[in-house]
């Protein structure tokens, strides 16, 4: 198994820490957490990630979607998104930017390992 260094954007410590956990428990390490657009996209500059997974729905003014979007076009990493979200619309936009999975919450181990396993595979 690969050893993913896996990025989390997220606004909700409690769910930050808990992917945190999650993460660590399938054997990845996890080597950053921010909770806005703007904080991840500086922190993406400075780290040696391999994939990053987002929440939908951040604080300030731009969301997950964007998120993923500036990620895939200047970073070309995967993504995953997870959100409590199952809007159709908001969907189809952020599966217009690509990602690994969308993950419904709460995320379960086995929703997750098996969207990473699609990361190892690329």
């Amino acid at each position: 198994m690969l050893k993913l260094n896996i990025f989390i954007v997220e606004d909700s410590p409690i769910i930050a820490a808990g992917l945190k956990h999650l993460v660590g428990r399938l054997g990845h390490t996890v080597v950053g957490i921010s909770e806005s657009y703007e904080d991840a996209i500086v922190q993406l500059e400075l780290s040696n990630i391999d994939m990053v997974i987002t929440d939908i729905m951040l604080s300030g003014e731009k969301n997950g979607i964007d998120t993923g979007a500036y990620i895939k076009k200047h970073f070309n990493i995967p993504v995953i998104y997870q959100s409590s979200i199952t809007d159709t619309t908001i969907i189809c936009d952020a599966m217009r930017t690509k990602p690994i999975a969308y993950l419904v919450k709460p995320v379960s181990r086995v929703e997750l390992s098996t969207a990473l396993l699609g990361v190892e595979a690329a």
